[in-house]
């Protein structure tokens, strides 16, 4: 992937191979050393989201590149919910911008502050509704959608004992229609327990995560649309934390291609590159 513009939130990582792992009893903290979700003391959490992309649009005449990115504070609050655990979201605070790196007047435009909240209800496995997520507005909506935090944040942990090596499935899907546009993304993946990784003298759990994702975005009406359909790999490292139960860090790739279509029916090629890290905060 080609550098992008970085706003860092990066915890470092380092790993050494070894751990035993199991499933916690769901309703209470998780015990220490287990791999699934629990209710986590203290309930609450403060993550540091950075999120930057490269949209290239290849045409006749050459190369269109535009660029973004932004780094937000999310402070979650945790309660008991009869399907398990409700989480709500908060964002604290936003900076970000989109530009065009190829023209050299271009200005950054400021992505402003997101409008509702964060609502998702957990299991002990992962997420098992969405009920709302901030949404952006403007130019910004076409190119980030904070539609997916919620399983960026609580990925999908096995069903049973696993050690070193052993994997499981995950299918991310959603759909956002707002005026800008709407957007369906799908990514399927397979999850890896790695081993284990001593970070600021703390022993994380080292999950790998790989797989393929698709996405379609249109926009403007029906007889004059623009269609983009992008597809290819994703990837990511997390780093799960068996004593509060939660993600410490995650860093997720994603390098697609494939087509934009016009209202006049032109179809120009066009390629997204994306990286998006989350650190646990407190």
């Amino acid at each position: 992937m080609k550098r992008l513009p970085a706003m860092v939130l990066v915890a470092a990582l380092a790993s050494t191979l070894a751990v035993v792992s199991g499933c916690g009893r769901f309703g209470g903290p998780s015990p220490t050393g287990t791999l699934s979700y629990g209710f986590p003391s203290p309930p609450t959490a403060v993550y540091g989201i950075a999120d930057t992309a490269l949209v290239t649009v290849t045409t006749p005449a050459g190369k269109l590149e535009s660029a973004g990115g932004y780094a937000l504070t999310l402070d979650l609050g945790f309660e008991r919910d009869p399907a398990g655990v409700r989480v709500r979201g908060i964002v604290d605070g936003i900076e970000g911008s989109l530009w065009n790196p190829g023209e050299a007047s271009s200005r950054p435009r400021a992505l402003g502050h997101p409008a509702a909240t964060h609502d998702f209800v957990i299991d002990r496995r992962g997420v098992v509704e969405v009920r709302s997520f901030p949404t952006l507005s403007g130019p910004a909506a076409l190119l980030f959608s904070f539609a997916g935090h919620a399983h960026d944040l609580f990925p999908r942990l096995p069903d049973s004992v696993v050690d070193p090596g052993a994997t499981w499935p995950d299918t991310v899907r959603w759909h956002i229609d707002v005026p800008e546009a709407e957007v369906t993304y799908r990514a399927t993946v397979t999850h890896t327990l790695v081993g284990d990784t001593i970070v600021n003298g703390r022993t994380l759990l080292r999950i790998a995560t790989d797989g393929t994702l698709d996405t379609v975005t249109v926009t403007g009406v029906p007889g004059a649309a623009t269609f983009r359909v992008l597809k290819g790999p994703v990837s990511g490292i997390v780093l799960w934390d068996p004593e509060r139960g939660l993600v410490a860090s995650a860093e997720y790739e994603r390098d697609l291609t494939g087509t934009l279509e016009r209202p006049d029916r032109r179809v120009l090629e066009m390629s997204l590159e994306g990286r998006l890290r989350l650190r646990l905060e407190r």
